[in-house]
């Protein structure tokens, strides 16, 4: 067993897993043990990574606390779905400031990041003085998803006193349970892979310490049973030569896969350990007493553990605690009621409310003395606009009733049928020409001629056969094979696919006439964000620059 310790105070635990929903357990003081236990289901979206409904948790929570006889006023450590984890190198001259800064930097590259603000926490992996360099792990969370959960605990009058990531929990849990027996030797290199419903982590650890990790997302429900499998282990088995390791634990969180039966799929030399969180579950991961109901904890998650075994454990791994990086609800000058939310108010943020108060003030002055100005300024642009709108309409009204000033219906409804026929042309096309390897992505059809097609496929020959069929359906359109460029990263979340042979190249591919609006966007986006450095020994992360080639016409 772990090095455990004595704890003078009861910590309660509370993990949100997807499928699982919300758990709660409390922790003998002096054993291992669970004493008490007891879960129910919520809705979590795995598109934004956040809870579905913060009010259906809360009463959740409240709900199981008074079914466990469990004070509010409790301590409580939660842990939540990974949303982002991720290493940076730093050297090791510069303060927390700027390493925050850092932190906040990469982690907008996620694009659950790019209209939420992160809040981040991190911890050293490597130090190195002769290279004053130090590697540390990360983990980000919505800064307004973790707001919300501390206001509902302190409504509740809990002690939240942690929040983290369910992936360092799960590594925590397994040690304070003595899954992977590092207590016998600090330097066993053992590898932890956690199977969730739209992804699978691969953690390598040496002991209690991270070494590397990589996610890949995987649309598990999109397969059927057997696929699914063998979807996991084809994957995993490219990956994890890249982590020798003398041992492998499975861990699975999703109901549509079966620890035990992905074992026999998984090609691994060494000893393998599994356990379910799922339906699949048969008997709890930790010792419980005799009021906590055995088959309920079967499907016990080791994020729940380890959110138990917060302060049991001599050693401190891998602490990621969000909030240890953030003002604590008792550094508030005063807390007050405000349409049934509890408004604190911080030191920081009482500094931050006189600066935007001041800031208002220059603004309405700074208003009030350009409004004199531009209000002339205003009503004699308003009225150029007016007029414009004005001659726009006059010829278009003379376009249509030509010069005598008489509309020609019948040609007005001619121009409007041969439009209306290019146009379902196309998307009769699109509806029963696709080949079996072409993912359409995008459509853009305007006045029926005006036509931009995108998509991917893992052939080029079927692409070609797909823009032949379009000219055959519409031989009088100017439609052209305008882009057609290779792939080195294809994410199954982005595209809900997922390519056994993650070796295959895939081709991006634009078929049109006209300049899409999303083809304008991707110009900016790709002008504004620089190739990133390739990750060593990934295979899953190359982002490095596509091949182009050249725009394509068969006509010609």
């Amino acid at each position: 067993m772990a090095n455990f310790v004595n704890s003078t105070k009861q910590i309660v635990g509370v993990s949100v897993t997807p499928n699982v929903g919300v758990e709660v357990a409390l922790l003998d003081k002096k054993s291992p043990t669970v004493i008490k236990y007891g879960k129910r289901h919520i809705e979590y979206n795995l598109a934004t990574r956040e809870i579905q409904d913060y009010d259906a948790f809360k009463a959740a929570v409240i709900d199981l606390f008074k079914e466990l006889d469990i004070s509010t006023k409790s301590s409580v450590y939660l842990t939540l779905p990974n949303v982002h984890l991720d290493f940076e190198t730093l050297p090791l001259i510069i303060g927390d400031e700027a390493i925050s800064n850092a932190i906040l930097s990469k982690a907008e590259d996620s694009y659950i990041f790019k209209r939420i603000e992160p809040v981040s926490a991190w911890t050293d992996l490597v130090v190195n003085s002769q290279t004053d360099k130090r590697i540390i792990a990360y983990t980000s969370f919505q800064e307004t998803a973790v707001t919300q959960l501390r206001d509902i605990f302190h409504e509740l009058g809990s002690d939240l006193i942690g929040i983290e990531s369910s992936y360092t929990a799960i590594i925590r849990g397994l040690y304070f349970t003595n899954v992977p027996g590092i207590e016998k030797d600090d330097n066993l290199n053992w590898n932890l892979l956690v199977v969730n419903p739209n992804s699978y982590a691969l953690f390598s650890m040496q002991g209690t310490r991270l070494i590397d990790y990589t996610e890949v997302p995987l649309a598990i429900k999109s397969f059927s049973y057997e696929e699914a499998y063998q979807a996991i282990s084809t994957s995993v088995s490219q990956i994890l030569p890249n982590f020798p390791a003398k041992k492998l634990i499975i861990v699975s969180q999703s109901d549509d896969i079966c620890a035990e039966v992905l074992k026999t799929q998984i090609t691994f030399d060494d000893e393998v350990i599994i356990h379910d969180s799922n339906k699949y579950s048969k008997i709890p991961p930790v010792n419980l007493s005799s009021s906590v109901n055995e088959n309920e904890a079967a499907s016990m998650t080791y994020a729940l553990i380890g959110a138990l075994a917060t302060d049991h454990l001599e050693e401190k791994i891998l602490d990621l605690n969000l909030l240890s990086k953030l003002p604590s609800y008792g550094d508030a000058y005063f807390t007050f009621e405000y349409k049934d939310n509890t408004i604190v108010v911080t030191q920081e943020l009482a500094r931050q409310a006189m600066l935007v108060i001041s800031g208002i003030f220059l603004v309405i002055v700074a208003l009030v003395y350009g409004a004199i100005y531009l209000a002339g300024m205003g009503i004699k642009e308003q009225t150029k606009k007016i007029q414009t709108k004005i001659n726009n309409t006059q010829n278009e009204i003379q376009a249509i009733t030509g010069h005598d000033g008489v509309i020609d219906i019948e040609t007005l409804i001619t121009r409007i049928i041969d439009t209306n026929k290019m146009a379902i042309n196309f998307y009769d096309s699109i509806a029963t020409d696709i080949p079996q390897s072409v993912w359409l992505q995008y459509y853009y059809n305007k006045n029926g001629d005006k036509v931009a097609l995108e998509g991917i496929s893992a052939n080029i020959a079927d692409i070609y056969n797909y823009y032949k069929s379009l000219k055959v359906i519409s031989p009088q359109s100017s439609i052209k094979l305008n882009r057609l460029q290779i792939l080195t990263e294809v994410s199954g979340e982005e595209y809900d696919l997922a390519a056994p042979d993650l070796g295959s190249k895939f081709y991006d591919f634009e078929i049109s006439n006209v300049k899409s609006p999303k083809s304008e966007e991707a110009v900016v986006d790709e002008k504004s964000e620089p190739n990133k450095d390739v990750k060593k020994n990934n295979p899953l992360k190359n982002t490095a620059p596509a091949a182009r080639l050249e725009p394509i016409d068969i006509n010609n």
